[in-house]
């Protein structure tokens, strides 16, 4: 596998990636230490999440076999983490060739949204056609545009002025 085949919900990534820059261990309020780096190969890059031991573990320009790890979407974003099954081991060879022109965290993804919203419950119906936002989220994946867009702050006419901006109907 490959950084530019990571999609929100891959699950058992295994491939090699180089830790292109590594944050400072930062503790959260429950005890647990997190780091975040940029790792990548020839095709891309994405953040990984590093924990606890993890973060002791690497570091930067180290290439590392990644098995059993998993991308989620943490703020909208993807990010790459070994998870509860995955683990992680220094790589015999060395990447060189990283593409740092791409990196997958940079594009913001629609957050799934679980439940149904009227509190009728009844599963299975179909949802209708994708909200605005939607469309606007699928056109800046499938464009690659990299402008940021927060949700919050856009009224439906500056959303539908961006989808336009984009090519979009």
């Amino acid at each position: 596998m490959k950084v530019d085949e990571l999609t929100p919900r891959t699950g058992r990534v295994n491939m090699p990636v180089k830790v292109l820059s590594l944050e400072e261990p930062r503790a959260m309020d429950n005890g647990t230490v997190i780091c975040e780096g940029l790792v990548g190969d020839e095709t891309g890059t994405v953040i990984m999440s590093f924990w606890n031991d993890e973060c002791e573990t690497v570091n930067n320009g180290m290439t590392i076999d990644l098995k059993d790890a998993r991308t989620n979407l943490v703020r909208g974003y993807m990010r790459i983490s070994l998870g509860k099954n995955g683990s992680m081991k220094e790589a015999g060879t060395s990447l060189e060739e990283i593409k740092e022109s791409v990196n997958l965290s940079d594009l913001e993804y629609e957050m799934p949204r679980f439940g149904n919203r009227d509190g009728r419950g009844g599963g299975g119906r179909s949802r209708g056609p994708p909200s605005r936002w939607g469309v606007l989220m699928k056109l800046k994946r499938d464009t690659g545009n990299r402008k940021f867009f927060n949700r919050d702050e856009m009224s439906e006419e500056q959303i539908e002025a961006a989808i336009k901006e984009m090519g979009g109907e």
